[in-house]
């Protein structure tokens, strides 16, 4: 039923109640059901009219809290695509902050190996100083003392330098002395006089030799086996009986 025919229904009962009320003047005991009837119709329209109006103030009410349930919802399906594009973001920064991660882990364990590495070089390098120090100072050590023998050394090698050359210097002067002694005849040996009675590059008859000397043929073989024993400058042929001298004998 729509609300213009309502309002058309209520005023033709108000008519009517207002006929019944002119009726009651001239005769209200012939008519009380025809008044009371359409006053319960109006009751009952009044009635169903305010309930009308409170029922679309509650559709009024509905709708709106419809409509606001309405927009919270778009509201909150637009909350929900952007926490899906956060989440999607957050993944993905995630996803990208995991693979900075995993590399940095990668570059801390490869730094980590470098400088385990390293340390252990460095030990190694520290050892091979510290041996080298050792050494150097071992070999310091060893320079001094070989020093110090080179010292003593060359004082001993000067003081037997000085020595022999003192030495040198004095057999010079016997020999000379002795070259002047035998000369005239003072020294009269019979080595030497067995050594001069021989000839270099020449063998010579030992019997021949003994003869000229005046030497006793025991005596010469015991001079010449001496002299053989030294290594002498003599060569000597028993077979043969003969004697020669290898190099010439400065005297």
């Amino acid at each position: 039923m729509s609300e213009v025919p309502l309002l058309d229904a209520k005023t033709f009962l108000k008519k009517i109640v207002s006929v019944v009320v002119n009726l009651n003047g001239i005769n209200s005991d012939n008519i009380p059901k025809l008044r009371a009837q359409p006053e319960l119709v109006l009751e009952a329209i009044n009635k169903y009219d305010t309930e009308k109006n409170n029922q679309i103030k509650q559709v009024e009410l509905n709708n709106e809290e419809i409509n606001s349930l309405k927009n919270r919802i778009s509201q909150g399906q637009r909350d929900i695509q952007n926490f899906e594009e956060n989440i999607q973001n957050s993944t993905s920064k995630r996803q990208d902050l995991m693979t900075k991660i995993q590399e940095i882990q990668k570059e801390t364990e490869e730094t980590q190996t470098s400088i385990r590495a390293n340390k252990e070089d460095l030990n190694t390098r520290t050892l091979r100083l510290k041996e080298l120090e050792n050494s150097v100072l071992d070999l310091s050590h060893e320079n001094e003392k070989f020093d110090s023998k080179l010292k003593e050394l060359e004082k001993e090698l000067e003081s037997t330098f000085l020595k022999k050359e003192r030495f040198i210097q004095s057999y010079e002067n016997r020999v000379s002395g002795m070259k002047i002694l035998i000369n005239k005849k003072y020294i009269n040996s019979s080595l030497y006089q067995f050594i001069r009675a021989l000839q270099a590059g020449s063998a010579l008859d030992l019997n021949n030799i003994l003869v000229a000397i005046d030497m006793r043929e025991a005596k010469a073989k015991n001079i010449i086996m001496k002299m053989l024993e030294d290594n002498g400058p003599v060569i000597y042929n028993e077979a043969s009986g003969t004697i020669e001298l290898k190099e010439e004998v400065d005297f």
